[in-house]
This record gives C-alpha cells, sequence and structure tokens, in this order.
C-alpha cells in the first residue's frame, strides 16, 4: 500500500498542533505552520499517495499559514516543486515577489529551494504534489519565470495539467499498483510543459511540450469524444500537424484512432445503459449523442463488443450482464 491517511480526529486535542505540523514536516516538506491557537479548532484530514518519484498530498484543514523559511530552503537537501491544485475555497501561493492567488480548479507553482508563504485564509481543501527538481530537468530560470503564477486556464497547457491533476488525485485507485508507475512519467512530462510554457525562451518550451504532444491529443479526443465530426483531421488541425504525423503520435501511445474512439464511446452508452433506474432515452437518442451516425451501426458494434443488443443490455438485471473489464 503506498497511500498514507491521517487525521486530527485521531489525536488528543491538546497535541493536534503539533502532531500536523510533525506530519507534514517528515513527510510532506519542512515548514511552519501557524495555526488557530484554541485547540479544539485545529483539525485535519490528509492523504499522502507516493506514485514514484511523484508525491500527491490531498489536505483538508482550518485556515493556516505556512511558511518556508529561509533556513529551511537553505538547509534542504532534496530539494523539489510543488504544485498547489485548488479544490474549493481560495489560497494564495507568495515567492520570488510575486503571488499567486488560486479559486478551484486552478495551480499554482513554488520551489522549495527559496523561502515562500502559503495562506490558507479560510481553510485548506487543496492536492499537493511534489517532484523533485532534479527530475524536471529544466533550467532555474524557466522555473524562476513559473513559480507563483496563477495558471490552469482553459485551453492552455497549464489547464490541461491542471485537469488531469484534479483527475488524478481524485482517483485512489490509480496510487496504487502498476498504475502509480505508469502514470508517474506522463505526470512528470505536463508538470515539465507547463513550466516550460510560462518561459520566456521558445526553446525551453519546446522539448517539453513536444513530449507531450501525445497525452494532449488523447485529452483532446477525450473531451470532443461525443462530437460526430471527431475525426483524425479535425484533431490533426486542432493541434496544427498532419494527419500522417498524428497516427505516428498515437502509435507510439498504442493507440489506433478509428479503433478508440469507438471503444469509448461504447464505453460510455454502455454505462448510460446500465443505470438504474433505466433512462427514458431511446437506443437511437443514445447512439447519437455519443457520436454515432446511425442507430443501426451502433447496434451492431455493441452486439459485436458485449455480446447481445443494446435494448437487450439494458434489460438485464446486473448480475446477468457479460463481465466486462
Amino acid at each position: 500500500m503506498t497511500t498514507t491517511t491521517w487525521a486530527t480526529s485521531g489525536v488528543p486535542l491538546a497535541d493536534r498542533a503539533d502532531a500536523l505540523r510533525q506530519t507534514i514536516r517528515e513527510h510532506v516538506v519542512p515548514v511552519e505552520i501557524d495555526l488557530p491557537r484554541r485547540p479544539e479548532q485545529v483539525f485535519a484530514d490528509v492523504a499522502i499517495a507516493e506514485m514514484g518519484s511523484l508525491q500527491v498530498t490531498s489536505v483538508q484543514a482550518n485556515p493556516a499559514t505556512v511558511h518556508r523559511t529561509p533556513r529551511l530552503a537553505r538547509a534542504d537537501d532534496e530539494p523539489a516543486l510543488f504544485i498547489s491544485l485548488q479544490v474549493s475555497g481560495e489560497s494564495t501561493v507568495v515567492q520570488g515577489g510575486r503571488s499567486a492567488v488560486l479559486r478551484p480548479g486552478e495551480i499554482a507553482l513554488y520551489d522549495t529551494r527559496h523561502p515562500y508563504t502559503l495562506l490558507f485564509d479560510h481553510g485548506v481543501d487543496l492536492h499537493f504534489f511534489r517532484v523533485p527538481v532534479r527530475d524536471i530537468a529544466l533550467p532555474d530560470r524557466a522555473i524562476d519565470q513559473a513559480v507563483a503564477r496563477t495558471l490552469g486556464s482553459h485551453g492552455t497547457v497549464s489547464g490541461l495539467t491542471a485537469g488531469y491533476l484534479s483527475q488524478l488525485a481524485a482517483s485512489p485507485q490509480l496510487h496504487d499498483g502498476a498504475a502509480r508507475h505508469l502514470l508517474a512519467a506522463p505526470t512528470m512530462e505536463l508538470i515539465r510543459a507547463s513550466i516550460a510554457a510560462e518561459a520566456d525562451r521558445a526553446d525551453l518550451a519546446t522539448g517539453p511540450l513536444h513530449e507531450t504532444l501525445g497525452v494532449r491529443i488523447l485529452d483532446h479526443m477525450r473531451t470532443r469524444l461525443a462530437d460526430p465530426d471527431l475525426t483524425p483531421a479535425s484533431v490533426a488541425g486542432a493541434h496544427h500537424i498532419s494527419v500522417r504525423y498524428l497516427y505516428a503520435i498515437l502509435a507510439r501511445h498504442d493507440v489506433v484512432f478509428g479503433e478508440w474512439v469507438r471503444t469509448h464511446r461504447l464505453d460510455a452508452c454502455r454505462r448510460e445503459l446500465s443505470r438504474v433506474p433505466p433512462s427514458a432515452d431511446t437506443i437511437a437518442a443514445l447512439a447519437y449523442r455519443w457520436g454515432f451516425k446511425s442507430a443501426s451501426h451502433f447496434s451492431r458494434a455493441f452486439k459485436a463488443a458485449y455480446g447481445v443488443s443494446p435494448q437487450t443490455w439494458r434489460e438485464m438485471r446486473p448480475s446477468m450482464r457479460p463481465d466486462v473489464r
């Protein structure tokens, strides 16, 4: 098991503040934490997952202020970058003479080699992603330009990264077993690309953006899965590449375009047909909603994939449906 959970509810009131500080200091990063003076106002739920060199920490807690002091920064023998991802509420990251105000879905970076302050005036509800500086493999100048900036706007590299990290943090099943090893590398590539995209030199961004092209293409395909006009030409055009190059990029991810789209559309339909109670939508309406251009084509494809027609699947009890993995 690679996930550790900790909560102040299991600690005597008088010891909660010290216990929380020690947990963060020993398992996440050495910092100083200002907490409410009254013990009954100190609470926190913490989950820490290790995914190779990537650490994912989810925290819900009372209002607090976190300081990475100059002394702590100098003493660090394993420098890291943190990415804060706001879940709800608002927080502020201060470093390098800049401050970033985060709202839900936004991210900001900070570097443990330099002092920083995190302000959680209304409570903590965030995911924190820690990656070693050495694994980012970008010049210090690029990192310095990216810290303490509000990132995550829709349609940008950082927006894709924020959405990906949100799903990763919210899916505990991905934190253990084989999945954590498979996801560590693409996660690092996306973080690297978000940092590089903030640099003022194009050459710093070219490599990381190229490395993440496959991830960005698949995310684009997922978000437009229901679009009946989702084609290799439309995807290639959206990423300013040729269709031939699109096929080459997808092949590196063991993806065949038409097969991938059909499989994911069928799975989306299967999940809708499995709802209890069933929806009132017709089979044809469901097929069109998920991008199939004809109900008959959808029915043939569904039966070929799952062994029964869509209508039969909808009518079968859950225990009688074919096992789908």
